[in-house]
């Protein structure tokens, strides 16, 4: 159901799971869409079987071999391509002696083939500005390999070699001996980054999720005693062998192109290979039926909240018909509504959950699955898991009213409305990841004006008896294919099997009363603000922004772009924050701007508010950070005015609602009691705590004892000290909009606000990190896992060109800790470093290190990174140098055709007290960073013995046991 996808929020099938909950719609094409909409749209039995054809702009053949390809010209980014290799054979067809060889090949493609011996394909694609990781990837599925590669540019050569790594990956890789068992290591500790508490709770649910099916014992990881086992790798050449064939491959390339000298080349390269004789059968795995409800409950010290999950297998649904897109679209309208009653109910006082979804989702084999789930008090799962049920047994007995189902219907035309407006500003890369999920899953893949103009038939037709055949089939409510979960800590007292299936069966015999809407029928405002005047204004020809300084005080940068053709973002900055609080009163100031945006605004309660912003694409939210406030946000073009009045409501009507808080307070105790069970949670906050030497100010967890004597009223005091005027405060708009044509608005509502005094400045409040080199342990992991963190902290210049050497270094850094770390020792699998420059309070910078890795050898580990410093602050390599700032370039190219990146540009260039010079120079600074400054700056800023060093380690006595 490419329609509608959802996300498995069970935390366990990463591997598996593509899409998010409010993932955006997609949706099928027509040919000959441009004669207008054919009379199947209709609902009628036409639509039964008229198929869904492919996008017309799409090429797509398959050669005598079996060999598949996907060829689309797109000009976003310009000269950039982008590359999907489909190979339709994952972990599902290991044999037992195989478990790990699918992942294991993965890997090997990157490890020497025919044309790059050795890490030689790595090197190259780093020296044309491809970084390894974020650009060039793979992955490995249960049914699928997956490999990622994108071009910056499609000059000969670099065309060349990326059909010689795509034709080695299916016909060339070494997989020599002693590559296969050099990556032995790094696989497993590839793993390492996996196991913890996931592991737990996948070998806990996927036997009640995949009981008798062969996904069961084939995740893609393996098994580390196969991945291990030296003298196997001939298994792993007979995997190739077997499975790395042109009729299991499908190749889609996307980018400023041209088709045929693309097609001319895929036919040279892919067209001679052939399959193995005699070839092996690619079977498809199912999940059998079961006739009872499974349940399982699981309790560990590292669950930090308790879940109910109800869910139901059933068959997957094929998309291939206008039918099944029509019941698609129903499914949307559903989930829309299911989820609107379940947020309803937890806004509620005295609700019964904390939290809750329901939704259906795509998972491996022939089943989908309906998830209903609920987090719940730890001392309420029954009431929880009766409450949760107890809505979705509601719909099921009265259906949703006219007025949810006509709310939603808006809601999802303009949503299709907004997609098709940016039909032509998908990018290569966002094509290219529509198309792999049709040849993966078979998904629909067609144009987004297409989408809209079916969305938009089907609207019409849709009644609430539609909608109520879907709950029918996701709430029949019987136990065959049911799975019943519940997780929660080690500390929680919780109700047996039979009490679990007691109450799912009571609550199925109950009559309940119907559903009352909250329906609000008002204006968002009902008088216009008088306005105020523009003081001044200048336009920056070099930079295309329009500067207004308005008589309140208020200053905006306007930049309109041809990025996006209906995206408005939006932002304010002024210094203050929350440092402008007295000690005492940090905790309240520090969840001011929490605490009132749960409140509404003016008249209208958080409810009721989404209620009249439901069908507009817009949002608003206040922030109050340690050193700055402000708004932040984002609208279409017909929402803007929306977007300004919600703006001036912020700042001039907000509003508290007690209960709410009072809500909030209870949940954030259940929340936050069993937080710092997590290790990883406890690790972060204890970097914090040490990193402020333990100031009293330092944003950490807050207990329940601290959430108890935090006050609404003190916490609304301090908002509107910082918000009642708007002087001084900085606003950003960047987008799809016209000067001239948003002023008016601006005057009227940015103009308007108040301008009262204010102290726009910030605290520094003189918290800093340790001067000295320190070394912290936290022994909580119960997993032979070692998490290590090397920082080096100190004052830094304010200077751009000081701030690009440092980013550079670190991505050198990032570099040579993949070769040492990784490839060479085999201790790590993805080392990274990580640079960055702050502002506030004081300019300083941060060179991070990261890597997991086995207790044993962590010493050695830490040793050999700041030993790969050591070695840069003899020299730097030309070469690195060169691969760095070649890969900077492409991505700022990249980086200045995007919205939210100039919003980003324009704010930091306002806190900084930089300008246009500073724009201008940017790509100057990379292009003049020499080895020699590099090399300094390694020496004065990366000095031995003055990093500070962080480990979550394992916890002996649990290790043990």
């Amino acid at each position: 159901m490419a329609f509608f996808q959802c996300s498995s929020p069970l935390g366990v099938e990463a591997e598996q799971q593509k899409s998010d909950m409010m993932k955006m719609l997609k949706a099928f094409v027509l040919i000959g869409m441009m004669l207008g909409l054919p009379k199947a749209f209709a609902q009628d039995a036409s639509q039964d079987t008229v198929a869904i054809p492919l996008n017309p702009a799409i090429i797509h053949k398959t050669l005598p071999n079996g060999f598949s390809y996907y060829i689309q010209k797109n000009a976003l980014p310009k000269d950039q391509i982008q590359f999907r290799m489909v190979i339709k054979a994952g972990s599902i067809l290991e044999t037992e002696q195989q478990r790990g060889f699918a992942h294991f090949l993965e890997h090997m493609a990157f490890n020497g083939s025919k044309h790059f011996p050795e890490n030689q394909l790595v090197d190259y694609l780093q020296s044309i500005g491809v970084e390894f990781g974020s650009d060039l990837n793979a992955y490995t599925g249960y049914d699928e390999t997956v490999y990622m590669l994108p071009l910056p540019n499609s000059k000969k050569e670099t065309l060349d070699n990326g059909f010689y790594m795509l034709g080695d990956i299916l016909n060339g890789l070494n997989l020599t001996t002693e590559d296969i068992d050099k990556e032995r290591s790094i696989i497993h500790e590839e793993w390492r980054t996996t196991i913890g508490l996931s592991q737990r709770l996948k070998d806990a649910m996927y036997p009640l999720l995949y009981q008798g099916s062969r996904y069961l014992d084939r995740r893609p990881i393996g098994l580390m005693s196969v991945v291990m086992g030296k003298g196997n790798e001939e298994g792993i050449r007979q995997f190739y062998k077997d499975w790395y064939r042109p009729d299991l491959a499908t190749l889609v390339v996307v980018g400023d192109l041209n088709p045929a000298e693309i097609e001319k080349r895929i036919i040279a390269t892919f067209g001679p290979m052939t399959n193995p004789s005699p070839e092996k059968e690619r079977k498809y795995y199912g999940v059998p039926d079961h006739d009872n409800t499974l349940v399982k409950i699981i309790q560990d010290k590292e669950i930090t909240s308790t879940s109910i999950k109800v869910i139901h297998k059933y068959p997957k649904h094929e998309e291939k018909t206008l039918k099944d897109l029509r019941r698609s679209v129903v499914n949307l309208l559903y989930t829309y509504m299911v989820n609107q009653r379940l947020s309803d109910v937890a806004q509620s006082p005295n609700a019964p959950y904390m939290y809750a979804q329901s939704y259906s989702t795509s998972a491996s084999g022939n089943k989908n699955r309906y998830i209903s789930l609920a987090t719940v008090k730890a001392d309420k799962i029954i009431d929880g898991t009766k409450g949760l049920m107890r809505e979705l047994q509601r719909i099921k007995q009265y259906g949703f009213t006219q007025a949810e189902l006509d709310r939603k219907k808006e809601i999802l035309r303009k949503d299709f409305e907004s997609m098709a407006l940016e039909e032509n500003k998908q990018t290569s890369a966002q094509l290219t990841a529509l198309i792999t999920n049709h040849v993966i899953s078979g998904e629909e893949c067609s144009t987004l004006s297409f989408k809209k103009k079916f969305v938009d038939e089907c609207l019409k037709t849709i009644s609430l008896s539609d909608v109520q055949s879907l709950v029918e089939e996701f709430m029949h409510g019987e136990q065959a294919n049911r799975v019943v979960l519940l997780t929660a800590p080690a500390s929680a007292t919780t109700p047996s099997k039979a009490d679990l299936l007691t109450a799912l069966d009571q609550v199925q015999k109950e009559k309940v009363t119907p559903f009352k809407d909250t329906v609000v029928d008002a204006p968002l405002m009902t008088t216009t603000p008088k306005g105020g005047e523009i003081a001044k204004e200048v336009y920056d020809k070099d930079l295309d922004v329009t500067h207004l300084t308005f008589a309140n005080g208020v200053t905006v940068d306007l930049k309109p772009t041809e990025f996006k053709n209906n995206e408005i973002r939006f932002t304010s900055v002024r210094n203050g924050g929350y440092s402008k609080a007295a000690a005492d009163n940090f905790d309240n100031a520090s969840m001011a701007a929490t605490f009132t945006n749960l409140g509404g605004l003016s008249n209208f309660s958080s409810m009721q508010l989404d209620r009249i912003l439901s069908a507009k694409q817009v949002y608003l939210a206040p922030y109050i950070h340690r050193y700055t406030e402000g708004v932040s946000g984002f609208s279409s073009k017909e929402d803007f005015e929306t977007l300004m009045k919600l703006t001036y409501l912020t700042y001039t009507a907000p509003r508290k609602d007690p209960a709410k808080f009072k809500q909030f307070i209870d949940n954030k105790k259940e929340y936050n009691r069993n937080s710092l069970n997590d290790p990883d949670s406890y690790f972060a906050d204890q970097i914090n705590k040490e990193m402020s030497q333990h100031d009293p100010r330092t944003e950490t967890l807050l207990t329940p004892e601290q959430l108890d004597r935090l006050s609404l009223d003190k916490s609304f005091d301090f908002y509107k000290s910082r918000f009642n005027s708007a002087k001084g405060a900085h606003f950003i708009i960047v987008g799809s909009f016209d000067v001239n044509t948003i002023k008016p608005l601006l005057t009227t509502y940015l103009g308007g606000l108040p301008a009262g005094p204010v102290d726009a400045s910030f605290n520094d409040e003189g918290i800093r990190p340790p001067k000295k080199g320190m070394s912290f342990d936290y022994p909580r992991n119960t997993v032979d896992k070692s998490k290590v963190v090397i920082r080096y902290t100190g004052d830094f210049p304010a200077s751009q060109k000081d701030r690009v050497e440092m980013g550079l270094l670190g991505d050198i850094l990032t570099i040579r800790l993949n070769q040492k770390l990784r490839e060479e020792i085999g201790g790590v699998y993805s080392p990274y470093a990580a640079a960055n420059v702050f502002k506030y309070p004081y300019t300083h910078y941060r060179m991070d290190i990261f890597f997991t890795c086995a207790s044993a050898n962590r010493d050695a580990l830490v040793n050999a990174a700041v030993g790969q410093i050591k070695e840069m602050q003899k020299g730097i390599s030309a070469t690195n140098l060169d691969k760095v700032k070649k890969a900077a370039l492409k991505d700022r190219k990249a980086s200045l055709q995007m919205n939210g990146y100039w919003r980003k540009l324009l704010e930091d260039q306002w806190s900084r007290g930089e300008s246009k010079v500073n724009f201008e120079q940017y790509n100057k600074d990379i292009q003049s960073v020499t080895a020699k400054d590099l090399q300094k700056m390694a020496r004065k800023y990366l000095k031995a013995n003055k990093h500070l060093e962080f480990t979550l380690s394992p916890n002996p006595e649990a290790i043990k046991k």
